[in-house]
């Protein structure tokens, strides 16, 4: 069983959505108190799971069709899944933890037969390090929506010019005992991988975004720091006129003090990074690799 481990990912949006609000005429998630954008557990799963289908690997949620070419709930998934794996009902729930990579990671929840898989990774819920703008802009299409129109079909989107964003995970080694699932730590080195590489992959006007600087922490038994809070990032420019990582300096002294005072307890810290991205007061303990 792979062991108890926290990651704290940092990753940038330019010019794009990172995550739209499909309740507020899709714009950028964003706290309206402090002006910080956000970004959901789901949206980081899916750059995970877009890019486990792009390797054509078992994802059990994700868009699915039927033979009739029309998309179906979670118990036609289900039923689709159990058909190809030549499973019965009562076994359902084993194959998915055995062979679907995503359900063995974040879990899932099953309606019929019905089940509930709590994940042992769990991905926190996104935030901007700053205050971000969100701006509006409109345009016009080459292709018009009628025949004989005399302009193209107008557009509009919502973006931000830039946010950077920190994204708190953790693997519980007692979570997937409990539910009994066999995580090894191959697995976990394949999540690292697919995280990256999926961010990286998934360019498109509206997702821009790249991941900067992924941290990890692994622990000898099962301990959990809860947030990891132990990075301090300084800006050069204020919240507003940011527009690139290299307006950032990341300092890993406090994640060296952490270290210290829980030594007893740390295998190893791994840090993942991009090369843009300026590091300070990173220890000789720590592992570093290239994004």
């Amino acid at each position: 069983m792979a062991n108890t481990r926290e990651f704290v990912l940092y990753s940038d949006a330019t010019m794009s959505n990172a995550n739209g609000d499909m309740i507020n005429d899709n714009r950028p998630r964003q706290d309206e108190r402090t002006g910080k954008l956000e970004m959901s557990d789901v949206r980081i799963k899916r750059y995970v799971r877009d890019e486990m289908v792009n390797r054509d690997m078992k994802v059990f949620v994700k868009p699915t069709k039927n033979e009739k070419n029309n998309f179906i709930d979670c118990k036609g998934v289900a039923e689709k899944v159990r058909k190809e794996e030549d499973v019965k009902e009562d076994e359902l729930e084993a194959k998915l933890k055995e062979a679907y990579k995503d359900v063995k990671l974040f879990g899932a929840v099953v309606t019929k037969p019905k089940f509930n898989i709590t994940g042992p990774l769990q991905v926190m819920w996104s935030r901007s390090l700053h205050e971000a703008d969100v701006k509006f802009a409109q345009g016009t299409s080459v292709f018009t929506s009628a025949k004989e129109a005399k302009q193209g079909t107008i557009w509009s989107k919502y973006f931000t010019p830039y946010a950077l964003f920190k994204t708190y995970m953790v693997y519980n080694d007692m979570v997937a005992k409990k539910q009994d699932i066999e995580v090894k730590e191959e697995d976990l080195e394949e999540f690292k991988e697919l995280l990256l590489t999926g961010i990286k992959n998934y360019r498109s006007t509206s997702k821009n975004q790249m991941p900067r600087l992924l941290v990890e922490v692994i622990y000898n038994k099962n301990y959990i720091d809860g947030e990891l809070d132990y990075i301090k990032v300084n800006q050069k420019v204020s919240d507003l006129e940011l527009r690139s990582i290299e307006e950032f300096v990341f300092d890993l002294a406090p994640l060296g003090k952490y270290y210290e005072s829980k030594k007893d307890k740390i295998v190893a810290v791994n840090i993942y990074k991009h090369e843009k991205v300026a590091l300070i007061n990173a220890q000789e303990v720590f592992n570093q690799f290239d994004i």
